[in-house]
């Protein structure tokens, strides 16, 4: 990345962290483009040659990625949640929606409702027993909070990859470190805590704002979720609570990890592959 170039990524900072903080409100080009101290003009060929999508992608699929978590978790009525979401009519929503989910929200939330009320069956996703031989080392954006927005971390992570050494093919990874049951009951704290990764050289320097980390070489029970990322909590369910019990191994007090095998930016949240990695005993 050439000295513009990065000086364009640190100016998209603001512009990234307020589109998460606030994914609901509309934003101008025009009040985007102020806060990143770029014109309207200039602004929307640079955000999207940067960050790999237009700012109005990014901001409608931050409004459904949140409008899918309220479908499932809130007693919203479906037009609160569009409203929610920033459309202005339902008709508007339901055609997003399906568009981005293969199905309407109403027959969303009726899935989701009966997966979380149904026992998962002992063969719901299929078990990969994979050995890793060598560790992976990790460049690590640290999130606070909701494991939901840990889409944040990710972007400010890839705003600044450009100027990292970067391992060849490097993957993206997410490690999360508390049961987020435990942090709600006040056992591990006010916060949960995750890291957005890239997988980068063993011999990396980082700058201030990044950690580094790594996965451990060794034993791992993997399986792959497709699908939107507000629905891995039922994967992670179906891993601990239904194989693990019955298969005889042991887990390590590892944080858990998520391999992101496609791009949020240009594929639809029904078509997302993401591996989910727990450590075992030797």
């Amino acid at each position: 990345m050439g000295k513009t170039t990065d000086e364009y990524a640190r100016r998209l900072v603001k512009v990234v962290q307020l589109l998460w903080r606030d994914p609901t409100r509309h934003f101008s080009t025009a009040q985007l483009a102020e806060v990143a101290h770029f014109s309207p003009f200039h602004f929307h060929r640079i955000y999207r040659d940067i960050m790999g999508e237009t700012v109005a992608a990014t901001q409608q699929r931050l409004r459904l990625h949140f409008a899918g978590r309220d479908l499932e978790r809130s007693e919203l009525t479906q037009l609160r949640v569009a409203l929610r979401a920033g459309y202005q009519s339902n008709a508007a929503f339901v055609r997003a929606f399906a568009a981005a989910y293969g199905v309407t929200p109403g027959v969303y939330r009726r899935q989701r409702s009966l997966q979380f009320n149904n026992t998962p069956e002992m063969d719901m996703y299929l078990i990969e027993l994979r050995t890793v031989a060598e560790p992976i080392h990790l460049a690590a954006k640290r999130h606070i909070g909701a494991y939901l927005n840990i889409g944040e971390a990710f972007s400010l992570l890839e705003l600044a990859a450009p100027n990292l050494p970067l391992a060849s093919n490097a993957r993206w990874f997410g490690l999360y470190h508390d049961d987020p049951a435990d942090v709600q009951q006040g056992i591990v704290g006010a916060e949960l805590r995750s890291d957005a990764c890239v997988e980068i050289t063993a011999e990396a320097t980082l700058p201030a704002d990044l950690q580094k980390t790594q996965i451990h070489a060794g034993r791992y029970a993997v399986i792959e979720h497709r699908g939107a990322y507000s629905e891995l909590d039922r994967a992670y369910q179906w891993l601990i609570g239904t194989w693990l019990p019955q298969s005889g191994e042991v887990p390590l007090p590892l944080p858990g990890i998520e391999l992101y095998l496609n791009d949020p930016c240009n594929t639809e949240p029904k078509e997302l592959r993401t591996e989910i990695w727990l450590a075992l005993a030797d």
